[in-house]
């Protein structure tokens, strides 16, 4: 069963470094996490978590990777990838090891990118803050 609270929300930046500098001074985002391959970065207050994905020739007209993102529990999630895949969705990317557990991103049949995901971005918070 899917959790309906938003786990995350993914957008696409044309700089991460600039991006990430915007929203903590905006909306006073803090660094959750950040990585090189590809260059994206968790960030976020609170219950809002924002995912930002470097693509530097963006051109969202194009290109996107922006998605919504709803969490799973792990025993759920091989039943997702199995509905996602019966249902025909063309699958963007995964099933893949991603935040200490799985993901998998899809698109809806307008074209929208989802995500399906374990553990919730709560849970990897905390195991996050209690192993630093």
């Amino acid at each position: 069963m899917i959790n309906t609270q938003l786990d995350h929300s993914g957008l696409n930046v044309a700089d991460l470094a600039t991006s990430i500098a915007f929203y903590q001074d905006l909306f006073g985002f803090a660094l959750i996490a950040q990585w090189d391959d590809p260059k994206q970065a968790f960030i976020g207050a609170g219950d809002a978590v924002l995912g930002l994905i470097e693509q530097p020739d963006y051109d969202y007209h194009a290109y996107t990777m922006a998605h919504l993102a709803f969490s799973c529990t792990a025993p759920d999630f091989p039943n997702l990838v199995e509905k996602v895949q019966a249902l025909g969705l063309d699958i963007v990317s995964g099933p893949k090891q991603q935040r200490d557990g799985e993901t998998l991103l899809f698109r809806d049949p307008s074209g929208n990118i989802l995500e399906v995901c374990y553990p919730a971005m709560g849970v990897w918070q905390a195991l996050q803050s209690a192993n630093a």
